[in-house]
């Protein structure tokens, strides 16, 4: 077996991971019933989102500009499971867990303003990480499955996922402002 597949192998077995963790998690704390559990797991994988995004939108944007590209190179294929499986997996989940909590607990209005805003900022945070994020790691995944990747693609990608969680983290800060809200102002 070559590096590539090699790598390849490791990276799809990472994700999986990355993307098994947090569906089981959701669909047992669905079946459980459990108020808290459904609780524990939307709060606990939505922190990981959003520290995922603050770290890739504010830190690692800093520190790639520093870096040359054949380091850039390795390092993509070390970030893509979180990239490619964990990030949309939990775009996904969270809201999902979400959605099933506030239902159970009647928390909205389904036509009251907030739980509209929340939806629609939803949408956005949702579709940018499909948008950006993901396209971009796909990419990276086929151009590390070349006997050469391309360095300046890996290089500009890295760019366009950076910037793809920065503007995440603004709209997960949105709702959790507004959650924040719904728990201060019932």
């Amino acid at each position: 077996m070559n590096a590539q597949n090699s790598d390849l192998n490791r990276i799809y077995k990472h994700g999986s991971i990355a993307v098994l963790i947090p569906l089981l998690s959701f669909i047992i704390a669905y079946f459980a019933n459990n108020i808290l559990i459904l609780d524990y797991v939307h709060v606990l994988l939505g922190a990981l989102w959003t520290g995922v995004d603050i770290f890739l939108g504010i830190i690692f944007s800093s520190v790639i500009k520093t870096i040359n590209k054949s380091t850039k190179v390795n390092i993509a294929r070390g970030m893509i499971p979180m990239t490619l499986f964990f990030i949309p997996t939990v775009s996904i989940v969270v809201p999902a867990a979400g959605y099933v909590l506030a239902t159970r607990e009647d928390i909205f209005s389904f036509t009251s303003s907030i739980f509209i805003a929340i939806i629609i900022i939803g949408i956005f945070l949702v579709l940018t990480g499909f948008l950006t994020i993901v396209p971009t790691s796909w990419k990276f995944s086929k151009e590390l499955s070349m006997e050469k990747p391309d360095e300046e693609i890996i290089s500009k990608g890295m760019n366009i996922i950076s910037k793809g969680a920065f503007i995440q983290m603004f709209f997960q800060m949105a709702i959790i402002s507004l959650m924040a809200y719904i728990v201060v102002f019932p």
